[in-house]
């Protein structure tokens, strides 16, 4: 049996108005911010990526293009890097509403598990974001940071090469960074961020059948 687009259009209706368990409107109202705030990340990042220029011959000189010259890319840049703190604060405010109310207790791990992994790999996004302006607080930010996951027993001093791309932090080490920064990193959130969102629908789903 066909369903017309009248009729699926009444079934997205009363869908959308079908009451949500109050045990998950915080958790939806938060992660539709976040999701928001990554989208905005993502966005004005895009923008940027348009004039940035990741070698460490013209960094400086890029920056500088699109503070001054392209238009409104000084708001552009300024509303990438405050989304950024953005986006880490509602993940922590988030994670400690579940960790005090001990909501990760009734089931819903994974949505904890999740949850703290999406913040890590925020967090990771955001520090490379800053190291991206390549200057000396960046350079020895780099440096203390490799120094540190060398210091990884077994497997440290491997992972600090591949991250650094060699022996020394060179315009590889700002090549990889870049690239973890706009690419690898970003899909890890949006993939986190969306089995999160599965299972808070999920949720909801029980929450209505249980009503009912």
């Amino acid at each position: 049996m066909k369903v017309g687009s009248s009729e699926r259009w009444v079934l997205v209706r009363s869908a959308l108005r079908a009451p949500i368990p109050e045990r998950v409107r915080a958790d939806l109202g938060f992660g539709a911010l976040i999701t928001a705030m990554f989208l905005v990340e993502v966005f004005t990042g895009i923008l940027l990526s348009l004039y940035y220029q990741p070698s460490p011959e013209t960094v400086e000189a890029s920056v500088q293009f699109i503070m001054r010259d392209v238009s409104w890319g000084w708001l552009v840049r300024g509303v990438h890097h405050w989304a950024s703190g953005g986006l880490v604060a509602l993940c922590v405010l988030h994670l400690l509403r579940v960790f005090i109310g001990a909501r990760y207790r009734d089931g819903r791990a994974w949505l904890w598990y999740l949850g703290a992994l999406a913040l890590v790999f925020i967090a990771v996004s955001t520090f490379t974001g800053e190291i991206l302006g390549w200057d000396n607080a960046a350079y020895w930010r780099v440096r203390g940071l490799l120094a540190q996951v060398e210091s990884v027993p077994f497997v440290g001093r491997e992972l600090a090469d591949i991250l650094r791309g060699g022996a020394e932090v060179s315009a590889t080490t700002l090549s990889r960074t870049y690239s973890l920064h706009t690419m690898f990193v970003p899909w890890l959130v949006w993939m986190l961020l969306l089995a999160n969102v599965a299972l808070l629908v999920r949720e909801v789903r029980r929450g209505r059948g249980a009503v009912q």
